[in-house]
């Protein structure tokens, strides 16, 4: 029997320590994820803009973050593979319709080869419906080069890399 609370305290915190760091290395055997972080340009007709993006790609959703520096964020897209996209705040209509233009599917194939099960020699990714081109481009094991071009009236493109 301990002979203070001294010692009850530094067991019970030990006992808790080893507790977390077992739930952790379990969580990260059983959850793949994926992380990627860099910055985009936004250019359409108006005006240019830079941004910070983090894109978590899970086994069934990809999660993309959007970031303006000193802003904080600013846009949280999530795309599950049963639902389908959300935002978060809501964005204008006219970038939901220029997403609609592809299916579900063609979504799933686009991020599960830009960001979970890519392969190096499969450097390139591309999806396009007439005016709209999704592409993704693999340098190496560290970086995906990603662009988004709609006619001559919007262009975002960027360089995400592993974190």
């Amino acid at each position: 029997m301990p002979k203070s609370c001294n010692s009850i305290s530094k067991i019970i915190s030990i006992s808790f320590v080893v507790f977390l760091s077992s739930c952790a290395s379990i969580s990260q055997l059983t959850f793949s994820e994926q992380l990627f972080v860099g910055k985009l340009s936004f250019t359409d007709t108006k005006s240019q803009s830079s941004f910070k993006v983090s894109v978590q790609a899970f086994s069934e959703k990809t999660i993309i973050q959007i970031d303006k520096p000193l802003f904080g964020n600013l846009l949280k897209i999530e795309f599950d593979y049963l639902e389908g996209f959300s935002f978060n705040p809501r964005v204008d209509k006219r970038y939901l319709l220029l997403l609609q233009s592809f299916k579900k599917r063609d979504y799933i194939n686009f991020f599960d080869m830009c960001f979970s099960n890519y392969h190096t020699d499969e450097n390139i990714f591309n999806l396009k419906k007439e005016d709209i081109e999704l592409k993704c481009t693999h340098r190496n094991e560290d970086a995906v080069f990603v662009d988004f071009i709609f006619e001559n009236e919007i262009n975002i493109n960027g360089v995400l890399k592993r974190g």
